[in-house]
């Protein structure tokens, strides 16, 4: 599906959507920190809002409300408070390629997250970065952030001492969680430091789905993390995932008695030690694995006899 809709200047915007994040039904608000007004009602690019978390404050919970973020938005937060998703079932869909991909940066105080306490958020196509040693984690959902949906998007250090800790972490009780086509990268090095896992899963969780994703970093405990909790119905397929930490960090590490499917993702964890994917409990196929870089991976865990 393809949507048009119109900028600031009334030229035409082409926002290109995926089948599973299409406008819901209810309202639409437009967010712009070039052009926008924190006063005005954000109902159209001309009076569009300056920041997501105004937006946020007046959609209406389970109405599928959308948010559509303009080219080039950038906003800064500055503590957990400054992005809270608490109103259930909103889109937040941002629009542009390359350069022009609408930036959260997280700076100022470690604890600087996108917060979703609300249940059915999706993220489409932003850019969250960190500006600051140690930022706690890029988005942070709570228990009541079941359901959440991250795509598209991108979570990157801004230099190998500014770094995100956890791309995307997920509480308790947070399931039903959809993680698709998303890029998690850190400063290329082996001195990077203060990273532990792209994505972690902090506790138990059932139906959670992470597809498609490309991780390459270095992360002192694993690229996807799920050590802590026990998972049903893990889902994960099709990622590619290089962890460059020699010290302790895994590729693929799920708690032993987490059930699912862990299917033809391709890794390289450089801890030779280790083997790339951790879960005695989960289905396995077609996952390849090498702890080299320059060299093609075999099979992991072994071809059933």
């Amino acid at each position: 599906m393809t949507l048009h809709t119109s900028d600031s200047t009334g030229a035409q915007v082409e926002v290109l959507t995926t089948s599973s994040m299409l406008l819901g039904p209810g309202k639409t608000f437009y967010v712009d920190s070039v052009h926008g007004g924190a006063s005005y009602d954000g109902l159209s690019w001309a009076t569009a809002l300056t920041t997501i978390d105004l937006a946020i404050n007046k959609c209406t919970a389970s109405h599928g409300d959308n948010i559509l973020v303009a080219p080039y938005h950038a906003e800064t937060l500055v503590d957990a408070a400054g992005l809270v998703c608490d109103t259930a079932g909103i889109n937040i869909i941002g629009i542009g390629r390359g350069a022009a991909i609408p930036t959260i940066t997280l700076g100022t105080a470690t604890a600087a997250t996108i917060t979703v306490t609300a249940a059915d958020v999706s993220f489409y196509n932003i850019k969250v970065i960190a500006a600051l040693a140690n930022i706690a984690a890029g988005i942070t959902a709570s228990a009541a952030g079941t359901g959440l949906t991250v795509e598209n998007c991108w979570f990157c250090d801004s230099a190998i001492d500014k770094e995100l800790v956890i791309g995307i972490s997920l509480a308790t009780g947070a399931d039903n969680v959809l993680i698709r086509n998303n890029r998690f990268t850190t400063v290329i090095s082996a001195g990077t430091g203060g990273c532990a896992s792209a994505i972690k899963f902090v506790g138990t969780h059932t139906n959670c789905r992470i597809i498609g994703n490309y991780i390459h970093g270095n992360y002192s405990a694993a690229c996807i993390d799920g050590i802590t909790g026990a998972g049903i119905f893990a889902d994960i397929y099709d990622n590619r995932l290089i962890n460059i930490d020699t010290d302790a960090g895994l590729v693929i590490n799920m708690k032993s008695d987490t059930t699912g499917f862990v299917a033809r993702n391709l890794c390289v964890g450089i801890l030779d030690t280790a083997a790339p994917v951790v879960g005695a409990a989960l289905a396995a196929a077609e996952n390849y694995g090498s702890n080299a870089l320059g060299a093609s991976g075999i099979i992991k865990p072994a071809v059933d006899s």
